[in-house]
């Protein structure tokens, strides 16, 4: 929020934010605003430049070099056509200022040509007055200038007008008073405003949409893109439901003492490490992690999104994780982090996985105050169990029956029975697979 308020700082003279790609942002989003306006603007004064020259050949009888003059304009505004869009958008109101105004020139010349072009139109030299408050009208309300190009505009305009409005001798005080100094300030505090007022807006719209990326991309940090998107469009209330699911628990063996000698810098270093990969392996098979407890990991395949077969992809997680750490400790023994449990007599590390599928109850768990989207259930704290089981069957990975009459031809020809265990609050022993 910082950051953007510092680059939101708008001058006060210019009307313009301080930051240049701040300002070009701006611009370009206001140019693809109003870009069929401009073009339209274009064709018509082409239109109007090609009438202009048809009555000037008119009123010289003949032709004349003068008359060359208007294939450069026609030129110019054609050529505004074929200009680089990131050109456009930075600079179109400039562009558009710089056009108008040669041509604007162009026409006093051909009006000291013709000296008599303003009787000739009906109109005197005091209907000027007049003119002037449309004119200003024109450039700063019509025209998509900024406020300083409008000011640059309105200067060059009025320069031109100067030896006319001398020579006005029968307009009331009054007449001047509302036909320039009123209009004049008037025009340039509202342009003033409506310009410092938008730039205002973009920054506050650009804070808003920061803001909301910040927040989007710490949630799925936090808690993964599908549970994310799911909280956003829940409004962050998402009520218990009962799901049949598969929980995963993983677990790396001889922990303590691989990290008691460990700096908590290389100890984080290698625990983030440890996750990244298993996150690869978790994402892959369209696995919700819910939480990291120290090094263990607990999984869940068919919440918050309904799985189908999430047994399966359950249980090809659990094979993809173990080939992950292999790889892994082939990096550590690169990097030489290997010495930390190597010296402890440790050859490589270890991981212990147990798995087992059933009903659960998933949603929002804690205090008003803080929540945390997790699952509870009997399911749960067997996978828990059949992860500690590993150590009785010296396997790496352990499943429960029901996973393994779950399981499809390839893994199912590939898993054996390692045993049997008895659970907590259960008569009849449980069987144990791995694979």
């Amino acid at each position: 929020m910082q950051y953007i308020n510092e680059i939101a700082r708008i001058d006060k003279y210019t009307c313009k934010f301080e930051n240049h790609i701040m300002e070009e942002r701006f611009m370009a989003e206001k140019f693809n605003r109003i870009r069929k306006p401009i073009n339209f603007a274009i064709i018509f004064f082409l239109l109007l430049t090609v009438g202009d020259a048809v009555n000037f050949y008119i009123a010289l009888g003949g032709f004349s070099y003068t008359l060359l003059v208007f294939p450069l304009f026609f030129s110019a505004y054609i050529s505004y056509f074929f200009l680089p869009k990131t050109i456009k958008q930075k600079k179109f109101d400039l562009i558009l200022c710089v056009l108008f105004l040669f041509y604007h020139f162009f026409q006093i010349y051909l009006m000291m040509l013709n000296p008599d072009a303003l009787e000739q139109s009906g109109l005197s030299q005091k209907d000027i007055l007049l003119f002037i408050p449309v004119l200003l009208l024109f450039i700063y309300i019509l025209f998509p200038f900024s406020f300083t190009i409008s000011l640059i505009t309105v200067f060059f305009f009025f320069s031109t007008f100067i030896p006319m409005l001398i020579n006005i001798q029968d307009a009331s005080i009054i007449i001047w008073f509302f036909s320039i100094p009123i209009p004049l300030v008037l025009l340039t505090y509202n342009k003033y405003q409506n310009e410092y007022n938008s730039r205002s807006d973009f920054a506050k719209a650009i804070s808003i949409e920061e803001t909301k990326k910040l927040m989007q991309n710490t949630l799925k940090r936090y808690f993964g893109d599908i549970l994310s998107e799911k909280m956003i469009k829940e409004g962050g209330d998402l009520d218990g439901e009962n799901r049949w699911v598969s929980i995963l628990f993983s677990d790396l063996s001889a922990y303590s003492t691989i990290t008691e000698k460990m700096s908590p810098e290389v100890a984080l270093e290698f625990l983030n490490e440890y996750f990244t990969k298993m996150h690869v392996a978790i994402k892959e098979f369209d696995g919700h992690i819910l939480n990291y407890i120290g090094d263990s990991i607990m999984v869940v395949f068919g919440a918050p999104e309904k799985l189908k077969n999430h047994e399966n992809n359950a249980t090809l997680c659990a094979v993809k994780m173990k080939k992950m750490l292999m790889e892994l400790n082939n990096e550590w023994d690169q990097k030489e982090t290997s010495r930390y449990w190597k010296n402890h007599g440790i050859k490589s590390i270890t991981m212990r996985i147990g798995i087992h599928t059933g009903s659960v109850i998933a949603g929002n768990l804690g205090s008003k105050e803080m929540l945390q989207y997790s699952t509870i259930g009997d399911t749960v704290n067997v996978a828990s169990r059949l992860e500690q089981a590993n150590k009785k069957f010296e396997t790496e990975i352990s499943f429960s029956q029901e996973i393994y009459t779950a399981l499809k031809r390839e893994l199912h020809d590939k898993s054996k029975l390692s045993g049997e265990i008895t659970l907590k609050g259960r008569t009849t022993p449980t069987k144990v697979y791995t694979i």
